[in-house]
């Protein structure tokens, strides 16, 4: 009700000022045209007749639209565009958070959300990312001109000479490290475990599940966040893309960001079924009826690459069971207890960072320290430790050695 209002507002707003400025403009050529007027009468009138007919017209299919409550879906791709800009203008006009302007690999997904408040959404999320990437352009513009000023400096430094800088180790071997050093040492930590065949497989065959294009970008971000914390582990094992379409948005993604070649990891159009051997492969999904309990070194372990924020649609625990794969599932109800308004869904990052933890220590209590503070209410385990600890002190306290 409220964007209907909107809309006709602004839409009288629009007539209002169409006539406001028709009659400064006739106002002010009042003396020049009055000969005009005279010779050509039928001419204006026919002219000025045309102009308030075209602006109904225009305007007649958003009044039906708002009078009788159609379908956003009903409405033409160029209606649907109209509508969207006054949506746009009327909430910029409220102050509302609006991005400037709409990027164009945007408006199709637009053009397909029948509801306002979708769309409103939307326009919030484009308007982060604007302010982001503005403010990101004006961080590498500063970054810019302090490394000219830099470069100016040391090179006035070079021409007294004198030394560029007071580092201690500028004349030793720990200068020439840099981010391609650091990056080059981190793949040769995955080379190793991709020689012994350590993999683990990330399925890119629910494209099409997701709607919303965002929860593809998240997906993105979930992948590159792997490579975070890979210098923590010894022998981290080697990520296998798989089911990735060469024509699909996700690589499209990939290919805008950084392209796949600079990643450490290898992707595949084809299935995991033609890369591995179906008994080594077990699929991973919370509704599984199978807990696992320890980290098979032998296992090539598959991570369902898709962003269900709702939990409800078991899409991993359908494809296993289509697939004849075997599934399981972490106990994390042994170990912590879930908030009521917050999801057991895991990111792709967390999902291998415990998967990696439980190689490397084989607790379950370490690696589920990967969960977030913010989705737990308690963690069991740090009961346990405490219980523990308080039989040690009884014990020291009575000299008894009391062990339970």
């Amino acid at each position: 009700m409220l964007i209907s209002r909107i809309f006709t507002s602004v839409v009288w707003k629009s007539q209002n000022r169409f006539v406001y400025n028709n009659s400064r403009h006739f106002l002010s050529n009042l003396s020049s045209e009055k000969k005009i007027d005279q010779e050509n009468p039928i001419i204006n009138e026919t002219n000025s007749t045309s102009t308030k007919k075209s602006i109904v017209e225009d305007n007649e299919w958003l009044w039906a639209y708002l009078r009788d409550r159609r379908s956003f879906a009903e409405l033409t791709s160029e209606q649907k565009r109209r509508v969207i800009e006054i949506e746009l203008q009327t909430l910029r006009e409220s102050g509302e958070r609006v991005p400037e302007v709409i990027p164009d690999e945007r408006w199709t997904e637009l053009l397909n959300l029948p509801l306002a408040e979708s769309r409103k959404t939307l326009y919030g999320y484009l308007f982060l990312r604007e302010v982001h990437r503005k403010r990101r352009a004006a961080n590498l513009a500063e970054n810019n001109l302090r490394r000219i000023e830099s470069t100016k400096r040391r090179e006035e430094l070079l021409l007294q000479g004198k030394q560029p800088t007071n580092y201690p180790g500028y004349s030793s071997i720990f200068r020439h490290f840099g981010r391609q050093h650091e990056k080059s040492l981190r793949e040769q930590l995955l080379l190793a475990s991709a020689r012994l065949n350590e993999r683990i497989v990330i399925d890119c065959g629910f494209e099409n599940e997701h709607a919303r294009e965002h929860y593809l970008l998240n997906l993105v971000d979930q992948i590159q966040y792997l490579f975070a914390e890979i210098n923590r582990y010894h022998s981290p094992s080697f990520v296998h893309l798989c089911n990735l379409s060469n024509h699909g948005r996700l690589k499209a993604e990939f290919d805008r960001r950084a392209p796949l070649d600079n990643l450490c990891l290898e992707s595949s159009q084809s299935s995991y079924l033609d890369i591995f051997p179906q008994e080594k492969l077990i699929y991973l999904s919370p509704d599984s009826n199978n807990e696992m309990t320890t980290f098979d070194h032998d296992a090539v372990y598959i991570i369902g690459g898709i962003i269900d924020v709702s939990g409800k649609k078991p899409l991993t625990f359908g494809k296993a069971k289509r697939e004849n794969i075997r599934h399981q599932r972490f106990p994390i109800d042994r170990y912590v207890k879930f908030g009521g308004g917050s999801g057991k869904t895991l990111t792709i990052d967390q999902v291998y960072n415990i998967l990696m933890t439980l190689k490397h220590t084989g607790s379950w209590i370490e690696a589920f320290k990967f969960i977030p503070d913010r989705k737990i209410v308690e963690r069991y385990s740090d009961k346990m430790q405490d219980k523990e600890h308080e039989y040690e002190k009884f014990g020291r306290w009575t000299g008894l050695n009391t062990k339970h």
